[in-house]
């Protein structure tokens, strides 16, 4: 409590100026996902998201990915105290909560969907272990993954949410076929029937939200066909879900899709090199660390957009590197 009082008072106080100006050169990239009107566990609030933008629109000049990665590929560096806004997934959340904001701020952003998703055949499969714990009228889960057993109390909506979190952080270390099987076995324990198609709480947006958007200057990039954790599947799934989440877009927005997101920002060599080989420009990652004049196209670190103000702008500054270094 102590220390983010103190965070809050160095935000407050612009302490903050010196980082932005030593790192001026460097570009954060923004990770954002969900999106809610109100204040939820896990989303990024109408409020907070305006006050984030109104923060960067003050001291960085937000630029489209496209241009980011045009400096990248001809070596040059980007504008100084530039920034980039993505978000990934493709909930429908984003259409009608942030896109409205950036357009009143009238900045670009790079969103990253899944083709499946928007194509209303499939789940994110994380959302799953969230919708069961939410939806169960139990107030204990108790299930075993692989060799480790997780235990949590049910209680309220950010005790479930954070149980989900941490069943999902086991599943995506195991192969698809595994993670269903486990996935079903939750449902039946907890007594919820999961629906084939995602219920409106975790609905994407659909292609005609997607070409508003685009004529609007956000940039649709892939985030495969169907969400899985590249650095878990066979080389020719890998090739699928490059390639037919790219001509799927193509086919829907009439123009090329250049950019990509490696889902849980999961990426090794082979992963790195299949985007390359699928024709995309540029692949960004989890990495959390600010973009740098030379950093591979398709090996871009980002900043989780967090929520709280002092740690968006800390983030944001490069002071968490700093932190790293001494630490």
């Amino acid at each position: 409590m102590l220390k983010t009082k103190i965070l809050d008072l160095l935000t407050r106080s612009n302490a903050f100026a010196p980082m932005r100006f030593l790192n001026r050169r460097a570009v954060p990239i923004l990770m954002y996902h969900r999106f809610s009107r109100d204040e939820e566990f896990g989303k990024t609030s109408q409020k907070t998201f305006e006050s984030h933008l109104t923060y960067l629109t003050r001291h960085y000049k937000i630029i489209s990915l496209d241009e980011l990665v045009e400096f990248i590929l001809h070596e040059e560096a980007a504008p100084p105290r530039s920034a980039v806004i993505t978000i990934d997934d493709g909930y429908r959340d984003y259409y009608e909560i942030a896109f409205p904001i950036l357009k009143k701020f009238d900045v670009p952003a790079t969103l990253y969907v899944v083709t499946g998703f928007v194509d209303g055949k499939s789940w994110i499969w994380t959302d799953k272990a969230r919708y069961i714990l939410g939806k169960t009228s139990k107030e204990r889960c108790d299930i075993t993954i692989g060799s480790r057993k997780i235990i949590a109390t049910l209680a309220d909506v950010e005790s479930r949410l954070k149980a989900a979190r941490s069943i999902n952080s086991d599943l995506k270390k195991m192969p698809d076929g595994e993670m269903d099987l486990v996935l079903k076995d939750l449902a039946s324990t907890m007594d919820v029937v999961v629906p084939d198609l995602p219920p409106v709480e975790f609905k994407a947006l659909g292609w005609d939200e997607a070409r508003e958007m685009q004529k609007a200057n956000i940039g649709i990039g892939s985030h495969t066909a169907t969400h899985p954790i590249l650095t878990s599947v066979d080389g020719e799934t890998l090739e699928n879900e490059l390639r037919l989440s790219k001509s799927k877009l193509e086919d829907k927005l009439q123009k090329q899709t250049t950019h990509f997101c490696y889902p849980n920002g999961n990426v090794l060599t082979r992963e790195r090199d299949a985007a390359e080989n699928a024709g995309y420009a540029s692949a960004v990652t989890t990495e959390l660390r600010l973009c740098e004049n030379g950093d591979d196209p398709f090996l871009l670190p980002r900043i989780d957009a967090e929520p709280e103000m002092h740690r968006f702008v800390q983030a944001t500054s490069g002071f968490d590197r700093l932190k790293k270094t001494r630490g």
